[in-house]
């Protein structure tokens, strides 16, 4: 008896599960900031992204490029006949699935061509935009000991609505980045008020 498909991923539970298992190791320790709960914060992005939209995607490919975006560098080769090849073809995937992954893999952040890719692109800035993620830059300064107004100075809201490829996400982005500026000013004039 075969397991249903999985409706958040489309992958069944055992496939789901052995990928996470697969790359759960290869997150811990990556940076201290990027660990495997990103993959469900991206998942929610990936979500508001697509709104109501009933645009057709390969959900089993989405799920695997949300999975192992984060440990590309991890991975080894991205080609034909590499470690990342060789173990989605022993969990049964098709050929013509594990060479999506593997070209997704290779092109997300730079030139997504697939809808798929396009949305985690999109949702990797939205995760690099807002007060959350100007939180995390200057905690990240703080770390560095950037003196706190050379990091006030220095701190960005987030990337620019052209850097987006959805119209979805380049709303939603400057929707962040806006809230993300006003913060940033508020910080600076009462870091300048408490300095003086």
């Amino acid at each position: 008896m075969t397991e249903p498909p999985d409706p958040l991923g489309g992958l069944n539970g055992d496939t789901r599960r052995r990928l996470e298992q697969y790359v759960k190791p290869l997150y811990a320790g990556l940076d201290g900031v990027q660990t495997f709960d990103r993959v469900s914060r991206l998942r929610a992005h990936v979500a508001a992204l697509r709104g109501g939209s009933d645009q057709a995607l390969d959900e089993p490919l989405l799920e695997i490029l949300l999975l192992l975006h984060g440990v590309v560098d991890r991975l080894g080769s991205l080609a034909a006949g590499g470690r990342l090849d060789l173990f989605l073809k022993g969990l049964g995937l098709p050929e013509e699935l594990t060479r999506a992954v593997r070209h997704g893999l290779g092109r997300f952040q730079e030139d997504p061509l697939r809808p798929e890719e396009e949305l985690l692109h999109d949702a990797l800035l939205l995760e690099s935009a807002g007060i959350v993620a100007t939180v995390e830059r200057l905690m990240a300064a703080g770390k560095k000991r950037v003196a706190l107004a050379r990091a006030l100075a220095q701190l960005d809201p987030g990337p620019a609505a052209e850097r987006y490829r959805t119209a979805q996400g380049a709303a939603l982005g400057a929707a962040r980045r806006q809230i993300a500026e006003g913060w940033i000013e508020d910080l600076r004039r009462r870091a300048a008020q408490e300095g003086s």
